[in-house]
């Protein structure tokens, strides 16, 4: 992983960054206290994500120290002090990221979110919408400091196509006024196809009219600036707008993880396994589904304590991870209960990958710091679609019914 780099001569400031660095975004850092130190950092070898650098060192009052990081192609975030604010202005006329002032502690948290948007944003796509080439390049320029794949489209309908063959385009900059498909209409089209928690807008016109924000943010649009716009506050709503996708994402993506095991969980089953199934449906392909639980279970608990029935579904939930392919979904149903979808295969590949996991599970050993155990499991497994997902799982449930009463630690399908 990248460093940070902290360039600085108050080493009570290095160790407050370092301290805030590590403790609210786990990055590793390193620092240099003069311009030699930060050139002998910078030829060691190491790798620099970003560097917060101080604009006056005792060996470098002039800002050449930020000269020397940016002509290593590190992104820069300088820091200010009373006594160097004579040299704001011209320093921040190069090619910094931003700068912060030491003395506000407001700086230092802005200057925290510009690493994470550098570490996590790195390569983030966005898209810029407007018929005018001229307001476009000014838009670019304004976010050429910041980690991103910038498209550009002229109008709506350029737009959508820009949409399809980027797929991975997680915000779109459009203005109004456009021929062909106005922004409006733009905002109208992608709705229909993105959800706002999956695509940002934000919308830009230079009307005066005072409901031209109310109009975009009703139809979809996320946020909204006037032209002529100031290239620093463009530059921090995009920020935010991609941190604020990223936080929706983040939460909904923890809804539907199972903290316990790092698998999937039941909401999860059902919202995708329900797609699977009707693709599969629709298009006469074949899915296997697979219900596990780990036999005797409720003896481990109290036999052992639950907290080594808990190590027992970590180890069972780290195996499948292992054991099976990416595109099949791995859901933890409930308590000592597993569900998987196997897709394009059919039910004899299934079979042996199910009995390859029943031996696997039953070789491993589970070691807590007190006592050592091993379990086993059992499977129930279905390539019959019925006449819908529930079926399909009630289906699976009575093989694993069947598999118990033949004598657990088997696969039956």
């Amino acid at each position: 992983m990248k460093k940070v780099l902290i360039v600085d001569d108050d080493i009570k400031i290095i160790h407050f960054l370092k301290g805030l660095i590590s403790h609210k975004l786990n990055f590793p850092s390193q620092s240099a206290k003069s311009l030699k130190e930060a050139q002998a950092c910078l030829n060691s070898g190491e790798s620099y994500a970003i560097a917060l650098v101080d604009i006056s060192l005792p060996d470098a009052k002039e800002g050449e120290c930020v000269d020397l990081v940016i002509s290593s192609d590190i992104p820069v975030i300088v820091m200010c002090d009373e006594q160097s604010r004579s040299l704001e202005k011209r320093v921040f006329n190069k090619d910094i990221l931003d700068y912060v002032r030491k003395d506000s502690a407001n700086s230092f948290d802005y200057a925290m979110r510009l690493l994470q948007f550098v570490y996590g944003f790195e390569h983030s796509q966005i898209l810029l919408v407007d018929d005018s080439k001229t307001t476009r390049l000014k838009m670019k320029y304004s976010l050429c400091k910041l980690p991103l794949v910038i498209h550009e489209a002229g109008d709506g309908y350029e737009a959508m196509d820009k949409l399809q063959e980027y797929p991975d385009i997680q915000l779109v900059i459009t203005d109004k006024s456009m021929p062909n498909m106005n922004g409006i209409e733009l905002i109208k089209e992608i709705r229909k196809r993105y959800a706002m928690e999956e695509l940002a807008i934000m919308g830009i016109s230079a009307s005066e009219e005072p409901m031209m924000s109310v109009e975009f943010l009703r139809q979809g649009a996320n946020d909204f600036i006037t032209k002529p716009f100031i290239p620093e506050e463009l530059f921090s709503r995009v920020i935010s707008s991609l941190e604020s996708l990223y936080y929706i994402q983040l939460a909904k993506k923890s809804a539907m993880n199972d903290f316990l095991t790092g698998l999937q969980n039941r909401r999860y089953l059902y919202e995708t396994g329900l797609k699977l199934y009707e693709n599969a449906k629709r298009q006469q392909l074949s899915i296997i589904i697979a219900m596990i639980d780990v036999d005797h279970f409720k003896k481990i608990n109290d036999r052992y304590g639950h907290e080594a029935g808990d190590l027992a579904l970590n180890k069972l939930g780290q195996l499948m991870l292992k054991e099976f392919r990416s595109s099949d979904v791995l859901t933890r149903y409930g308590g000592e209960e597993f569900c998987i979808i196997l897709t394009n295969t059919n039910l004899r590949y299934a079979q042996e990958v199910m009995q390859r996991l029943c031996e696997k599970v039953e070789e491993m050993l589970i070691q807590t710091s007190k006592i050592s155990f091993r379990m086993t499991i059992s499977i129930g497994l279905t390539d019959q679609l019925g006449d819908s997902f529930d079926q399909m799982i009630a289906s699976a449930d009575a093989k694993l019914y069947q598999a118990k009463q033949e004598g657990r630690n088997r696969v039956v399908g």
